[in-house]
């Protein structure tokens, strides 16, 4: 299915709005307290701030700069997650005074995810060449002489970049779905977000939630996790 931009753009809307409710929470205030909740909706707001810049990007064709700003959404949901644990408190205080690392323990979150049932998870590896490309490598310069040939009319350039731009539609219902999943899942290592489905029915809709359902039973908000 092709990118609705416009529908994209307002279920961006609706996790907007419902993270700012969220931060009116006493234990954020209006992002004004230093707690656990407010450096997870923190940063939950920058990963929807992220995918409208890559809405933007798409539109623009500017495949290149897509690949960077999709390797710092993936940054911040990657921190946004590992810092939904409640153990989490003291790697939270040291990010909020700029004297922590900001980059999780991505084999952490690995194991995480084969104790909740994913036996391959891919966490890590679509980061890896995120990361790649998001710095002046071999591979990230070929990529830009690629979309400089597309834009001189150069047939190879141009057929690779149409798979490209098709790559590029397929990750915005992903990530959408990796920021619902992470905002809404009730894992009971998780500090609460004070969120519910049905305070973003617009983003459940568009990623089809029902079909992600865990079917354990365990938890009515527990979805599927994300590979």
């Amino acid at each position: 299915m092709a990118l609705n931009i416009k529908l994209f753009g307002d279920c961006l809307d609706e996790m907007d709005r419902c993270l700012f409710n969220a931060a009116g929470h006493d234990d954020c205030s209006g992002f004004h307290k230093n707690t656990q909740l407010t450096a997870v909706l923190t940063l939950l707001v920058r990963c929807s701030s992220l995918l409208r810049s890559l809405l933007q990007l798409f539109e623009s064709g500017a495949t290149d700069s897509f690949q960077v700003v999709l390797r710092a959404f993936e940054e911040s949901w990657y921190l946004a997650f590992y810092f939904r644990f409640q153990d989490q408190h003291v790697n939270v205080a040291k990010w909020q005074a700029d004297a922590g690392q900001w980059s999780p323990p991505i084999g952490e979150l690995v194991e995480f995810a084969k104790a909740r049932g994913v036996p391959e998870p891919t966490l890590g590896r679509d980061y890896g060449r995120l990361s790649e490309v998001a710095h002046p490598t071999k591979s990230a310069a070929f990529n830009s002489v690629t979309l400089c040939g597309a834009r001189l009319k150069i047939p190879a350039a141009i057929a690779e970049m149409a798979e490209e731009r098709k790559n590029e539609e397929d990750r915005f219902p992903d990530a959408l779905y990796r920021l619902v999943w992470v905002i809404l899942d009730g894992d009971k290592g998780f500090i609460p977000l004070h969120i519910s489905e049905k305070d973003l029915p617009q983003c459940s809709k568009y990623i089809e939630l029902d079909k992600h359902r865990d079917t354990s039973g365990k938890d009515e908000h527990a979805l599927q996790k994300p590979s």
